[in-house]
């Protein structure tokens, strides 16, 4: 992989207590090409790498204060991209093998050969700048992929859109029931304060809640009269294969949730599950209110549709029963509006 920076443009943070031995590395260092800055102890470096940070920084383990192990692991903790080398004294291995555990790249042994130092600046540098490249090359990945993510996600949703209209365009009834139901969903989600995270998984799970009647034979879904117990055991079947077709391009659990339990009711009479209370997903229980309005307001083959009050009274007398209390209230104080179809 190349390398494109440029060696003067690279700047070294020499750390020694002792002058001589700053003066020397820091003189060394210049005449290699780097440009450098020098500090007496941990803490006078770590000022300076505040104001100026540096590719490389080049310590002694031994100094007054905090020390070099201190600086090598603050180092890490506020610049992890750093070259670090540290200098020490032959009878200090332990120390060293603590810095290089600590993020260290290399250490070198007291009395520097100048060869070898020159050689350490080199392949530090090298490991950093490689680093920095591999960390551009992931972000422009991340990027690519995120983009291509989106293109997925709105073709997706397209799909999604035209399989609700498709299931819905089997009857006339029910023509825009599911955008209403998510219209009202939504703005129940609003009253309840949910989070931006639920009312997008909400959102899917409103829109998509009656997917499973595409299952559901045409005659049974369009019939003018009362069900039998054996239709209504098929109706009652769209929840879990809705939930079953989806899970394999929806894997929100709290979304497909939401979808098998959107007809589970409080007292624990609904289905598929016979869930109760609590134990009925927070999402499925707001779509529920919005649903059964919906299909109070709607005309059917069977019924035709009541006025919006006479709706909300049938809300009221099933609250505690089929109904999260709570939500019939905050549903109620919005004074939803009837929805006109999608075009």
């Amino acid at each position: 992989m190349p390398i494109h920076e440029d060696l003067t443009a690279i700047t070294v943070t020499v750390v020694d207590d002792e002058p001589s031995m700053r003066d020397i590395l820091v003189r060394s260092a210049w005449s290699w090409g780097y440009a450098c800055q020098a500090a007496c102890s941990a803490e006078q470096a770590l000022d300076m790498l505040a104001q100026s940070p540096t590719p490389l920084v080049v310590t002694d383990l031994r100094m007054p204060g905090n020390g070099g192990v201190w600086l090598v692991k603050e180092i890490q903790r506020r610049w992890p991209g750093t070259g670090i080398i540290v200098v020490t004294a032959g009878d200090a291995n332990d120390a060293a093998l603590e810095c290089l555990n600590a993020g260290a790249d290399r250490y070198l042994l007291k009395p520097l050969r100048m060869e070898e130092f020159r050689h350490a600046l080199a392949a530090t540098l090298r490991t950093v700048q490689l680093e920095r490249e591999r960390e551009r090359y992931r972000r422009h990945l991340e990027q690519l992929v995120q983009r291509h993510m989106q293109r997925v996600r709105q073709t997706f949703l397209s799909a999604i859109d035209s399989l609700v209209r498709t299931l819905e365009a089997r009857d006339a009834y029910t023509k825009g029931h599911s955008f209403r139901v998510l219209h009202y969903s939504m703005r129940l989600a609003a009253a309840l304060e949910l989070s931006k995270g639920q009312r997008r998984r909400l959102s899917l799970a409103a829109k998509l809640h009656d997917i499973g009647k595409v299952a559901v034979p045409q005659d049974i879904l369009n019939k003018p009269g009362r069900l039998t117990a054996e239709q209504f055991d098929v109706i009652r079947e769209h929840p879990q294969i809705g939930e079953r077709i989806l899970a394999p391009i929806i894997r929100n659990p709290e979304v497909l949730a939401a979808i098998r339990g959107h007809h589970e009711r409080l007292d624990g009479k609904g289905y598929p599950d016979g869930l109760k209370g609590p134990h009925i997903p927070i999402l499925a229980r707001i779509i529920a209110v919005a649903d059964c309005y919906d299909a109070l307001t709607s005309s059917r083959a069977y019924r035709e549709a009541l006025s919006p009050a006479q709706a909300r009274e049938v809300l009221r007398s099933e609250s505690g029963k089929q109904f999260e209390p709570e939500f019939v209230r905050a549903f109620l104080n919005t004074s939803p509006a009837l929805v006109s179809d999608p075009v």
